[in-house]
């Protein structure tokens, strides 16, 4: 009868696992029952495995032993190669000690040594060892401790040396420093990149576990490094022309962190895949403080019992490990969150995501370390993940919640339609430096058009030429000059809003004219409606505003091309009054397509990027995304210090708008200082009267209120209110803001009522 290879081989791995020569007699008894070949197989190769014992030598007692088997060049105190000292044994793995050492020469610095252990020097364990040298050596990524040099020692023992990661496991920092779920994951994701860029070069690491995952701090910045690849596997290539095979039945890895492929006795058919599945397990570790097989139950049970749960066993998934768990507030806390609230961030997407990596099924998990990465990072932008197919409900709830600040936005968008034709806060910042970027280009578009058609054209078509030009500028100048037409400066209108409404009636007059105008260049018709459209903003009409620069856009694509400096001008402005119109997805959207191609074509720091930079952040918050806002708005202030000056008016914005972000992410401690800083340098620079120290002011007292400072909030809000009646009357939109924000003297906070007032922009 043919003998089950497989059943041999899993009772030859646990029965070497005794030592007791009894009790293997007793498991082979039980497990082989009547077979007797099955049994005289096993036997047959324990006989094998216990006649090769490692290289011995008689100790002092005269029994055999190891102790003087050792290389006595290699231990702390040695110096190997002439130029690392062995300083101190940190840290000991399965087949190497690793040494902090050194180094003398060529230069002085710290290393890591990992010399191979006395009595492992088999041709499969050199093999191996050399294969993690070899396999470090290929890699170069900022994640991964990189191999400087290697070597043998006096004795013969080969050793490398790296990077010293002056480190602890990835789980223990992210425990001792209190990282919460979020942040967890952004320092997760160049953990995938690293072993990402091991499978580009061919290596399967196959022992990813915290303790192989080190972070160490960088100009005070965690970063992680991946350590150990001395259990790696080529991928498809030899990495040394010494045999390399992983032996009958051996494992490599370790338990729980080791995928279903591994814990097969059959275990050569390795892939990238098992990695990812070790990463999974490391995820899940992070997010719910263990591991989805718990430690303990795998340590009391036997070897091929470990290997049928690694194998077999579903993992739970992590929302329902933490309502399982003992230790859940102490976990939650080591999150910075409270118990309740972890278990429920955990279900929907970060289940999917964490068991999508667990799958036992190695076919239906993430195909690459790298697919890993970037589901988290669409769960972190609070995008669609590909974990699962999505379910209309799903999509509908992802959509309400990215877009949940919209219902805020559109009310303030509503007041900010009363704004009048003073603007926004940063109305001024985007129309001043749009205009004047305009101005700019379409000047010298012109000086080089006039030049040449100057050197081609004849007298006789110069002439018809100017004829056309000076019935265009005839026609722009009525056009234009229609908007003021009848507005009588002396006129007494009743109230500001008559006045409003006279010229917003002769902006719409115009706004069709222009669009009938059949006389002109149509780059000059899109650079009048430009001109239009930001006067429809200031009025707000934003709506309108929106057909006008749609027009314009379309005009320059055709024109002058997608990434012209003004073709990314009149994008930016329609994306602003997409935003001013409440459309806040469109206007995301074309603020960051505009970004890329202005950082793409005219450079990162170029102005006209940095005013994107801003506008996209304002969009960010209008969405109810102040973190994003925050980080963008951080940017855009650096920039502006060293290229403007740090109280130049459009720093001076930036840092209102800024302190603003701070406080919608309910950062009030650094909000309320630079509020206070805006206010005192735009008193300085622009007068305490100016429309944007007024608008600080206001905000600056409703941070007040937001902080608890009632005293401050309410002188704030008075001396705010009186100055605005003085300077733009009792009945303008922001002096009436301001009357609405004043806190009644001797308001109790607690009563509620504070927290739903209204703020200028």
């Amino acid at each position: 009868m043919a003998i089950d290879a497989a059943r041999a081989k899993s009772l030859f791995l646990a029965a070497s696992a005794l030592a007791n020569p009894m009790e293997r007699a007793a498991l082979l008894d039980r497990e082989c029952g009547g077979d007797a070949e099955l049994r005289a197989r096993v036997e047959a190769l324990l006989r094998a495995n216990d006649a090769a014992p490692l290289p011995t030598v008689d100790s002092a007692d005269g029994q055999p032993g190891t102790e003087d088997y050792a290389d006595p060049t290699a231990h702390v105190g040695a110096i190997l190669a002439g130029k690392y000292k062995l300083i101190e044994e940190i840290g000991e793995g399965g087949m190497g000690s690793v040494f902090m050492a050194q180094q003398t020469e060529p230069v002085k610095r710290a290393v890591a040594v990992k010399v191979i252990k006395a009595g492992m020097d088999s041709k499969a364990v050199l093999a191996r060892f050399e294969a993690e040298r070899q396999a470090l050596a290929m890699m170069d990524h900022p994640n991964i401790a990189k191999v400087l040099d290697a070597g043998t020692t006096e004795g013969g023992r080969p050793f490398f040396v790296m990077e010293l990661v002056k480190g602890m496991p990835i789980t223990r920092y992210c425990d001792e420093h209190k990282l919460t779920p979020r942040q967890r994951l952004e320092l997760f994701l160049p953990v995938c990149q690293a072993i990402q860029h091991a499978h580009q070069k061919g290596i399967i690491h196959r022992d990813v576990k915290p303790s192989n995952v080190l972070v160490a701090m960088y100009d005070d910045r965690p970063v992680p490094k991946v350590i150990d690849f001395g259990v790696a596997k080529a991928a498809g290539q030899a990495l040394t022309d010494k045999t390399l095979m992983t032996g009958f039945g051996a494992l490599v890895g370790t338990p729980e962190y080791m995928s279903p492929e591994q814990a097969s006795l059959n275990n050569l058919d390795i892939d990238t895949r098992s990695d990812v599945y070790s990463l999974g397990v490391l995820l899940y570790e992070l997010l719910t403080g263990t591991t989805p097989v718990d430690k303990k139950s795998l340590g009391k049970a036997a070897l091929l019992e470990v290997l049928r749960v690694v194998r077999e066993v579903e993992a739970p998934r992590p929302s329902a490990k933490l309502s399982s768990i003992d230790t859940l507030p102490s976990v939650a806390a080591n999150r910075g969150t409270e118990p309740a609230k972890l278990s429920r961030l955990m279900k929907g997407e970060l289940d999917w995501l964490v068991m999508k990596a667990l799958e036992k099924d190695r076919t239906r998990r993430y195909d690459t370390a790298n697919g890993l990465a970037r589901d988290i990072q669409r769960y972190l932008a609070d995008e669609v993940v590909e974990a699962r197919p999505p379910s209309v409900g799903y999509r509908v709830s992802k959509f309400v919640r990215r877009h949940k600040g919209q219902v805020i936005a559109a009310g303030l968008v509503l007041l900010a339609l009363l704004a009048g034709i003073t603007g926004t806060t940063f109305g001024l910042f985007r129309a001043e430096a749009a205009r004047r970027g305009e101005a700019q280009q379409r000047a010298a578009a012109e000086k080089a058009a006039a030049a040449e058609r100057l050197a081609k054209l004849d007298a006789d078509t110069k002439r018809q030429e100017a004829k056309t030009n000076l019935a265009f500028a005839k026609k722009g100048n009525e056009i234009l000059g229609s908007v003021f037409a009848g507005l009588d400066p002396k006129a007494n209108y009743a109230t500001v809003a008559d006045l409003r409404n006279a010229l917003r009636d002769n902006l719409n007059k115009a706004v069709k004219d222009l669009e009938g105008s059949a006389i002109g260049e149509p780059l000059e018709v899109a650079a009048m409606q430009n001109t239009l459209g930001m006067s429809l903003l200031g009025l707000g009409e934003a709506s309108l505003a929106v057909e006008v620069f749609q027009k314009a856009l379309a005009t320059r694509k055709a024109k002058l091309g997608p990434d012209h400096p003004d073709t990314l001008i009149s994008m930016n402005e329609l994306a602003w009054a997409y935003q001013d119109s409440g459309q806040l997805a469109k206007a995301v959207t074309l603020y960051e397509e505009t970004l890329e191609k202005s950082r793409a074509k005219l450079g990162p720091d170029h102005p006209d990027s940095v005013i994107v930079i801003h506008n996209l952040a304002t969009a960010y918050q209008d969405r109810g995304q102040p973190a994003k806002a925050v980080t963008l708005l951080e940017e855009t202030l650096q920039k502006q210090k060293a290229k403007l000056a740090p109280d130049h008016p459009f720093t001076l914005i930036t840092m209102n708008n800024l302190a603003r972000a701070y406080q919608a992410n309910a950062e009030l401690a650094k909000a309320v200082p630079l509020f206070e800083e805006t206010v005192e340098k735009q008193k300085a620079k622009l007068g305490p009267d100016h429309p944007d120290t007024l608008t600080s002011m206001n905000n600056l007292a409703l941070a007040y209120q937001d902080s608890g400072q009632l005293a401050k909030a309410v002188t704030l809000s008075e001396e705010t209110l009186e100055t605005r009646k003085a300077k733009l009357g009792r009945d303008h939109p922001d002096t009436l803001t301001s009357m609405n924000n004043l806190p009644p003297v001797g308001h109790d906070r607690s009563q509620g009522g504070l927290n739903q007032l209204s703020r200028s922009r």
